[in-house]
């Protein structure tokens, strides 16, 4: 009796004391939504540009958090902020930005509009070759004509400059898909194309094929290939692993990842292996380039070769045609005899075990000018790897300089 009582007593005093609890919060407790300033915007430069422009916005109260900005140009998000301080923001012009208002907005702010900005379609260069009708499309002397094919080029040529490895050649005529220029004396190089969509805008530098003099010799590699050392470039997004642009493909390393970008390596290395998936049965990586009459370096760096279970060949093969690397026998050491374009080869290398790193250099000779595929065939089914740094290629001097 008496603990009920006890326990009669205490739960009594909770009820009284739980409105005033309830009461004393609500006293205390003076909760106030924070109101983020508005953004105001002093200027916003520069006003007209391509896609991937970087904008500047001046003024107050932009914060620090590029998470609480939102930025739009012709209603298109921008994607990437460059920089945001309490009173500058830098940000990328989108893909697909139309011309049209900029609008800002800071936190839960009204978006306010800053501006217009005029958007110019980028240009592109589509295709790049010689009318040397002598040494072929990728060659060219002093005084030769040269087509740029592309498109957004603009039409005054004012505004647009060709250059051959840094030497500007003089435009002989220009529509907005087509650029005609004389090559100027020059050494062999990338063709750049730098175009400013109107007079005091900023401008845009393409960077297309290289050509060649028939007579230049050193380092040739950028001319005939394309993404073949480091620093390497990748398609589509990259984390690690990323597909190499430039190189066609077939069997298995069709939408295979064949650029690795690491800590240690953070120009990427040039892979080809499978390890426990992605097996390759005479798949194939390679381009196809008309190299001129002469001799030729091919330089092969390798990083690492290990082969630790299963199938294992790995073939650096040049061969003439397009197309033309022939396939390996099913272990993977030799060539097919079967196989018709095993006749083409011109020069190959062979890589069936570990081996450690080295540099491998292929010589090439070419009586006159030929279409060649140069790349790698694999026979590659369980664990092995083989990593490069770099295919590179030099010309010696020319056969009709030659004893």
């Amino acid at each position: 009796m008496k603990y009920s009582l006890i326990k009669n007593a205490f739960g009594l005093l909770a009820l009284i004391s739980f409105p005033v609890l309830f009461a004393g919060c609500e006293q205390d407790a003076k909760f106030k939504a924070y109101v983020y300033p508005t953004a105001e915007v002093s200027e916003m430069y520069p006003k007209l540009g391509y896609a991937a422009e970087k904008v500047t916005f001046t003024g107050t109260n932009f914060g620090d958090r590029k998470e609480a900005l939102k930025v739009a140009f012709g209603g298109v998000a921008v994607s990437n902020i460059l920089s945001c301080n309490n009173n500058c923001v830098v940000v990328e012009v989108p893909e697909g930005a139309v011309a049209g208002d900029v609008t800002l907005q800071t936190w839960n702010n009204e978006p306010i509009t800053v501006g217009t900005f005029k958007v110019y379609p980028t240009p592109v260069i589509e295709e790049i070759f010689s009318h040397n009708t002598e040494y072929g499309s990728n060659m060219a002397i002093e005084g030769d004509l040269v087509t740029i094919k592309g498109a957004n080029f603009g039409t005054d040529k004012k505004l647009v400059e060709v250059k051959f490895n840094g030497t500007v050649a003089p435009i002989e005529s220009l529509v907005d898909e087509q650029i005609v220029v004389k090559t100027p004396a020059y050494k062999s190089g990338l063709v750049t194309v730098t175009i400013r969509p109107e007079a005091n805008a900023n401008s845009i530098t393409l960077t297309g094929t290289g050509l060649m003099d028939p007579q230049a010799t050193g380092d040739v590699t950028s001319i005939f290939l394309q993404n073949s050392v480091a620093p390497f470039s990748p398609s589509g997004a990259v984390n690690t692993w990323a597909i190499a642009t430039g190189w066609h493909t077939s069997g298995g390393f069709v939408g295979a990842n064949t650029l690795l970008f690491t800590e240690e390596n953070p120009d990427g290395l040039f892979v080809l292996e499978c390890w426990n998936n992605g097996k390759k049965e005479n798949a194939k990586i390679y381009q196809v380039a008309t190299l001129p009459k002469g001799d030729y370096k091919f330089t092969l760096n390798f990083v690492e070769i290990v082969k630790e279970a299963g199938r294992f060949g790995v073939h650096f093969v040049i061969a003439e045609g397009d197309e033309t690397i022939p396939n390996l026998v099913a272990n993977g050491d030799k060539f097919d005899d079967t196989d018709e374009n095993t006749a083409k080869v011109k020069a190959s290398y062979a890589v069936t075990g570990s081996m450690d790193p080295h540099t491998k250099e292929i010589s090439l000779h070419l009586d006159e000018t030929k279409q060649l595929t140069i790349g790698f065939v694999t026979q590659l089914n369980n664990k092995g790897t083989v990593k490069l740094s770099a295919i590179r290629i030099d010309r010696e001097m020319p056969n009709d300089n030659q004893d």
